[in-house]
Parts: structure tokens; sequence; C-alpha cells
């Protein structure tokens, strides 16, 4: 039985939820055993970390299981190109970016705020054109692969610096996550965004898109330079050399 798209947005709405839940437990559980009284002296600063923590592990969780399905995704698009699956990679995102942002308005991270209200205007569109049978599942499960498999990359870097591995090994982490932002998203994401306005008709619904696409490469852009300074300082304040 084929399941519609408001079906799938239900059911991972009480996915992401569930996900933010275990990671919330989950981060106080490895905090105490895995960093333990580093931060008992500054209570702001062990909140912060526990807090950074907590976002390594649904953030990561959820970067994984999203660019999961969008690959799954792609490998039956031959098929049908009208699947389940990129119903279910679009709703997972679309709630993660919900949830998240009351997640960062409660805890008054507002560096995101613009970023998630972004990708849920896209994805909202996306999910209406889901609706409407308008086969752009191709272009959505990319998009959506590109701009989620590096999150765990990422993750990985901090918790080897807070748990003291050798400043090669964390910078290293770092510079391959850096290599692949830039490859996924200065490079394959706007070849993928040409293609799409050179096949898909001018339409209202696909203009709106724009604002969106461009958010995304300016803020990616901005993210590899705060990354690239971050890994000079990093060197710069460890190495030996």
């Amino acid at each position: 039985m084929q399941l519609n798209i408001f079906t799938y947005l239900c059911g991972s709405f009480f996915i992401i939820t569930s996900i933010f839940t275990f990671s919330d437990y989950y981060s106080d559980h490895l905090y105490s055993k895995l960093i333990g009284n580093k931060y008992n002296h500054n209570e702001k600063l062990k909140s912060e970390k526990k807090e950074k923590l907590n976002e390594c592990i649904y953030s990561s969780i959820h970067g994984l299981l999203s660019s999961t399905t969008a690959i799954l995704s792609l490998n039956t698009l031959s098929k049908q190109p009208d699947n389940e699956m990129q119903y279910l990679a679009s709703s997972l995102c679309f709630n993660y970016f919900l949830v998240d942002l009351f997640h960062c308005l409660y805890h008054q991270k507002y560096l995101f705020v613009m970023h998630h209200i972004a990708s849920i205007i896209m994805l909202s569109n996306v999910i209406f054109s889901f609706y409407n049978k308008r086969d752009i599942g191709y272009y959505v499960m990319y998009n959506i692969f590109l701009l989620e498999s590096n999150t765990v990359l990422l993750n990985i870097g901090f918790l080897l610096k807070e748990f003291k591995f050798h400043y090669s090994i964390t910078c290293m982490s770092w510079i391959i996550h850096l290599l692949c932002f830039v490859s996924f998203r200065l490079l394959m994401l706007p070849i993928l965004i040409i293609k799409f306005y050179m096949t898909e008709p001018l339409t209202t619904e696909n203009l709106l898109y724009l604002p969106n696409f461009a958010l995304i490469i300016s803020g990616s852009l901005y993210w590899s330079y705060r990354q690239t300074i971050g890994i000079k300082k990093y060197l710069k304040e460890n190495s030996v050399i």
C-alpha cells in the first residue's frame, strides 16, 4: 500500500523527536563518562560543552539517516521516479529543521536560525511539488545528500579535539571535512542547481528556490572561510614546529 507525503511527515516527526530525546539523554551520560569533571569549575562552559555534545549526536544521526535515505531513493529513481523513499528523506529533513529551529531558539543559538528558516521554506516547496507529482525527486535527493552527508565528519573533528587526541589527527579530520564540504557545496551543488534550471521550466515555483540556493551557497562560502581560519589557528596554537 502506497503512503502519501503527509503520512511520512507525521511519521518522520515522531522519528526526529525521538532522536532529539535519545540524544539529550545519552549526551548527559557520555559527558559524565568521557569528559567527567573537566569543566565543573565553570558552569557556563560545562553547559555549552554538554549542549555541543548533544548537538553532535542528534545532527550526526540525522545526517546519516537523511543522506542514506536520499541515496537509497536515487537507486530506485530509474524504476520508480516518484518513490516513497524520497518522501521519507524530505520529510525527515523538514521535521529536523523545524524541531531544531525551536531547539536553537530555546538555547539562544541564533546563528542557525536563518539557515533553518530558509531550509524549512525550501522543503515546504519540495513537499508541495511532491504532492503535485512534479517529479523533481532526482534534484531534491542529490541536494539533500550533498548538504547533509558532511555533518558526521565535522562532528568527528569536534569530538577528537574535545577528547584530546593528537592535534595532527584532529586537524586531519577537519581538513578532510573541509575538502568534502568544498567539493560538495561549492562545486557539485552549483552544477546541480545549473542543471536544474537548464532542464526544468522556469515556473514561479522553481524561481522561489533561488533565494534559498543563494543563501546556501553564500553560507557555504562563509563556513569554508571560517573553517580554514579555524584550522590555521588550531595548528598555530598546537604545532611544535
